[in-house]
């Protein structure tokens, strides 16, 4: 019945889709090199002093002992059996396919949770043996602890008046690592009228972690998570965070769904209150903040510093400012005095060898990104096109190497501040400075006197690649889209991270064989593929 029951859960969510469009099937490749996103990891069992086993379908609280062959029934009886776990007396449990519905799970210091287990075989693949941890719409999913991990599950339905509707971690260092997080929220504060607009409320849609939180969250998957009054539809840090965010991708999450006081920054992450992390390798692909809200992909506010380094930013959205990144420095105060202007060793961000594609917000200057309240830091090497604009206010940066097919913006600044630097840029679009910058050596559409600037069309290598897909197969479970192309060949893994575009639906290329690909989102109504260039300048 335990299986029948899994099925059902898992139809009324939407991960087994029944509908009777027809879809070619095709095999799928052997992966030549590590995607982005959720994927099976050998565990080192060498690691752990003792492992305890659970099993929705075949084990028993009552009549278990946590062996392989005699299995517990739940993840939260497993852990009340644990009397003692150190660093050097870490514990693991291993979760087999399942549903584990029931009741917050609370984390415990040097104890593993690890999912996606057959639970006839316990062999491993957690994209064919789903571990489910819901919150039945009605509760948060897990309480995250110091020096643990939680690994393989799919993390649905946390529902909560609060921050951090699947996982809460405040004060913790957890690794969180190839989970899938789908349907997550927070909910709006009750009552909710503050004096101005800009205040805190009920962040982090899928995870939040505050107080000197330092996590590891990577290779995850966060899939149409939301707030409907607070920051980080996915991710929200705040209160002097570390951590590192590697690896995940970011699909279609949405900030503030029922906000009507400029709470909800940051459509898929946010980073706000003197935090420092890194933000690296990830897909951020599809997301919003609504309710004229900024940064519908990230948001870094409030002197939080930052690492953000080879990411793929692909068609956000912002009802204000930065479809895809807003960077600032102080926080939208009303009553109170503003901050004065940390050091740089204290505050600063750096922005290095990212792409920018398809992103757009309310206004017209700055879709790929506003960088503003005196922020100070680096955006270098970057790849800007196909977005409206990208704006720099009222802040001390060094702009170098990029390429920009956009309308450039930069004004303002004010006292403490150095002049901006702009340097060694392709810049394929209006040019509009109105503050003191140091612009040196630019090939600018338009031109700009003096200091070795030029205006010749750039010329970049003609990679883009065009086709036409002869079998499309959405898999629903795994939010990605699988294609075989007949008439071209690809080198394995040599179009991983390219950005897609069919119909006007963006994508990125998960991964990719010689003619097999599968694509980031959902393109099973479509046949035309576009693969952009990469904007590499020809040799």
């Amino acid at each position: 019945m335990k299986k029948y029951r899994l099925i059902l859960f898992m139809l009324l969510i939407g991960l087994i889709d029944f509908s009777c469009e027809p879809k070619v099937e095709v095999a799928v490749e052997t992966e030549p090199v590590k995607i982005q996103g959720p994927q099976t990891e050998e565990i080192n069992e060498s690691d752990y002093t003792k492992i305890y086993y659970v099993a929705d379908n075949d084990g028993s609280d009552e009549e278990g002992d946590g062996s392989m062959e005699k299995p517990w029934a739940s993840i939260n009886y497993s852990l009340s059996q644990i009397a003692t776990a150190s660093e050097d007396n870490r514990i693991a449990i291993f979760v087999s396919e399942g549903d584990y519905s029931k009741s917050t799970i609370r984390m415990i210091e040097y104890v593993d949770l690890y999912g996606g287990f057959s639970e006839k075989s316990w062999q491993r693949d957690i994209d064919k043996n789903v571990s489910v941890l819901s919150g039945d719409r009605k509760r948060r999913i897990v309480i995250a602890a110091n020096h643990s991990i939680l690994d393989g599950f799919m993390l649905t339905g946390g529902v909560v008046r609060g921050k951090g509707a699947a996982i809460d971690c405040k004060g913790g260092s957890p690794q969180i690592s190839n989970n899938t997080f789908y349907r997550n929220k927070t909910l709006k504060p009750i009552p909710w009228n503050p004096r101005f607009i800009h205040e805190t409320a009920h962040d982090g849609g899928a995870i939040y972690c505050e107080n000197d939180a330092n996590p590891i969250i990577k290779n995850n998957l966060f899939v149409n998570n939301q707030t409907e009054n607070g920051r980080g539809a996915a991710i929200a840090f705040s209160k002097k965070c570390k951590g590192k965010i590697i690896d995940n991708v970011f699909i279609k999450n949405v900030a503030g769904t029922d906000d009507p006081m400029r709470s909800s920054d940051g459509g898929a992450v946010s980073i706000f209150d003197w935090c420092h992390t890194t933000i690296k390798g990830n897909i951020i692909l599809g997301n919003r903040s609504e309710s004229n809200n900024d940064g519908g992909g990230v948001f870094l506010a409030l002197w939080s510093s930052a690492e953000i380094t080879n990411n793929v930013f692909v068609d956000n959205w912002s009802g204000d400012d930065a479809g895809a990144l807003f960077v600032g420095g102080q926080e939208h105060r009303y009553d109170s005095p503003l901050d004065p202007l940390p050091s740089k060793e204290d505050f600063y961000v750096s922005i290095k060898e990212n792409t920018f594609l398809g992103n757009s917000h309310g206004g017209n200057n700055s879709g790929a990104m506003r960088f503003t309240m005196e922020s100070r830091g680096e955006f270098v090497d970057n790849i800007v096109a196909h977005s409206n604009g990208i704006y720099f206010q009222r802040s001390d940066v060094k702009i170098v190497g990029n390429t920009i097919l956009e309308n450039f913006l930069f004004k303002e600044t004010k006292e403490g501040l150095n002049p901006g630097h702009i340097s060694e840029n392709i810049i394929w679009g209006d040019f509009i400075i109105t503050t003191e910058a140091n612009v040196i050596n630019n090939n600018i559409k338009d031109g700009f006197g003096g200091a070795e600037n030029l205006s010749e069309p750039p010329i970049f290598d003609d990679d883009g690649i065009e086709f036409v897909a002869e079998g499309v197969s959405y898999h629903t479970l795994k939010f990605y889209t699988h294609i075989y192309v007949s008439d071209h060949q690809f080198a394995p893994g040599a179009l991983i991270g390219r950005v897609v575009n069919s119909g006007g639906t963006w994508g990125v290329v998960r991964s990719n064989d010689t003619h097999d690909i599968t694509l980031w989102g959902d393109f099973s109504r479509e046949i035309r593929f576009s693969i952009l260039p990469t904007y590499r300048l020809a040799k």
